[in-house]
């Protein structure tokens, strides 16, 4: 360590502001209406496309029984089957909930392939 030319070099600590904490709101002040994502799944669905920009809409044939099967369906699946048997009111669609698939019966694909091109707004 070199010698400093004065006698006495003090070095001192100026202390930094301190930052006041921030406090998140009460859980009971917060409204439903308040949310971001408000009322998503009633009445409300989406459809996620493939990564190859396709309907998640296929046949499946099990033995002689041939249905239209349509998968990723997140959110209100009544509201999609009133949607499809409203553009097509002969459908026979069965749902299970809790997977997020729509089964139509018969060979369908192409009709609700349609459906969903025209339906949606890129």
């Amino acid at each position: 360590m070199r010698p400093t030319p004065t006698l006495l070099a003090l070095r001192v600590k100026v202390p930094k502001p301190e930052l006041a904490r921030y406090t998140f709101q009460e859980l009971s002040s917060i409204s439903h209406r308040d949310l971001p994502n408000n009322g998503f799944g009633i009445k409300n669905y989406y459809i996620a496309q493939t990564k190859f920009h396709h309907w998640p809409v296929y046949k499946k044939v099990q033995n002689t029984k041939i249905t239209t099967e349509i998968k990723r369906v997140q959110g209100d699946l009544h509201q999609l089957k009133q949607d499809l048997l409203q553009a097509y009111p002969h459908f026979e669609i069965s749902m299970n909930q809790s997977a997020g698939i729509v089964n139509i019966k018969g060979d369908v694909t192409e009709e609700v392939t349609k459906l969903f091109e025209q339906e949606v707004k890129i």
